[in-house]
């Protein structure tokens, strides 16, 4: 995603310049197939988190440098502005997003596989790099294999357990890395914001994304009241007409989706907000979640076609949302549920 962002910011401030020149024309899709050769080269010759976390890097990068011009191989003409291709890439990310969330879930492994996995977390001792988080790991999974109804096998894992148990000087001391230390850091932030203030930046979020709802329902107050039938049509038609004068790739029929999306998406926001405002707090964040994530999903995918990248922006803000929300659920509510004398403001 931030390739991507960062390839289509450089080409329009720069004025989308080319490497060659007649019919030699080296597109930015090559360099991202080589920058995932080299990560894929890494990963086969080499081994350790380090290497891993280069060739996750490498890969992302080559992906989005393929990804950009997804518009070229999806058209007769070649055609990078390709109306599709800003959608189609933002559903790939939410693909990525999905697979890391189901490779993400916590399962409980069996013996066999918690034994695959604790050997394969000791090649860290090898390096000099198993630290005492991964060490905890270790020997998490070496219990369950302890566990397995093959006699061997649970004999191994005792015996590299005991020795693990009783050497923890074999493990170094744990640091946290940069982006744990940089969460750590915006959660102390985030809690010093304070209950209160959580709450209303969130309300806050939802009446500028109820905005459409409220608008729809004054337009239908407004018809309502109105008493000459002649001058409300008149006045649909014209503004359809702008609608049509204003449409760019996107067309008038992508425009009229996104705008039924946006109004029926900004009611379940105006209804979390409600719900938030009269101290239902539970299902008010309920509302506030699903509002998010069809706005993240639903609503973006077509904003993606009808304003392509400028929909970064946007999309981007209801991230920030959706971290709210998440961050309030956690801090609050499901604490509140554990402990409820525990977070007793309201």
């Amino acid at each position: 995603a931030a390739t991507v962002v960062a390839v289509r910011l450089f080409l329009e401030l720069t004025g989308y310049p080319q490497i060659g020149g007649g019919s030699l024309h080296i597109a930015h899709l090559l360099w991202g197939g080589l920058a995932m050769f080299v990560g894929i080269m890494l990963a086969l010759i080499w081994d350790g988190r380090r290497v891993m976390l280069a060739t996750a890097a490498l890969s992302g990068i080559g992906i989005g440098l393929f990804m950009d011009e997804v518009g070229k191989f999806v058209t007769s003409n070649n055609d990078y502005f390709f109306p599709g291709a800003a959608p189609l890439i933002y559903g790939v990310f939410l693909l990525v997003i999905l697979v890391y969330l189901l490779v993400r879930r916590q399962r409980r492994p069996g013996p066999g596989r918690a034994m695959v996995i604790a050997l394969e977390e000791m090649k860290g001792l090898v390096d000099g790099e198993a630290d005492e988080l991964q060490g905890r790991r270790i020997l998490a999974n070496l219990a369950l294999a302890e566990e397995s109804e093959n006699c061997d096998l649970a004999s191994l894992a005792t015996l590299i357990h005991d020795h693990l148990a009783t050497n923890r000087d074999l493990f170094t001391e744990y640091q946290p890395g940069h982006w744990r230390r940089l969460g750590d850091t915006l959660r102390r932030w985030g809690m010093r914001v304070g209950r209160v203030w959580h709450r209303r930046l969130i309300m806050i979020g939802l009446a500028l994304n109820a905005t459409a709802a409220v608008a729809l329902l004054l337009a239908v107050v407004i018809g309502l009241l109105a008493t000459d039938t002649g001058t409300l049509m008149q006045t649909l038609a014209e503004l359809l007409q702008h609608a049509a004068s204003v449409a760019d790739a996107g067309g008038v029929r992508a425009q009229l989706v996104h705008a039924v999306l946006n109004v029926l998406i900004s009611l379940t926001a105006l209804v979390a907000f409600v719900l938030l405002l009269s101290h239902r707090e539970r299902k008010g964040m309920i509302w506030a979640l699903v509002e998010v994530i069809l706005s993240l999903t639903v609503l973006q995918m077509v904003t993606f076609y009808v304003t392509q990248f400028s929909a970064i922006g946007p999309t981007l803000v209801q991230f920030v949302m959706l971290v709210l929300i998440l961050t309030y659920q956690a801090w609050y509510l499901d604490r509140e549920a554990e402990d409820p004398a525990a977070h007793a403001e309201i």
